[in-house]
């Protein structure tokens, strides 16, 4: 992913408490807050099968607070346009 889409990705989740980190084959965000994660796990689950994500995983570290998604985005600029109709 070039750094002009991940800028468009940070900018869609913008109103949203969350770290976004790039590594090589996956994507990894960190919600600080309940509500946010389960906005964007909703967003996610109601577009199964027709999402730009693949391969989801969702953790809550134990004694953290905070909730982390780690999925492949098969089309970003697909899923930045889901974000954004939300």
């Amino acid at each position: 992913m070039d750094d002009s889409k991940l800028e468009k990705l940070k900018k869609a989740l913008d109103n949203r408490e969350c770290t976004i980190k790039q590594q090589s084959k996956v994507m990894e965000i960190t919600f600080k807050n309940e509500e946010d994660a389960e906005w964007f796990e909703n967003i996610c689950l109601s577009r199964k099968g027709k999402s730009a994500l693949c391969c989801m995983m969702s953790l809550k570290p134990p004694g953290k607070n905070q909730f982390k998604f780690i999925f492949n985005i098969t089309d970003i600029e697909r899923f930045i346009k889901i974000i954004n109709q939300v």
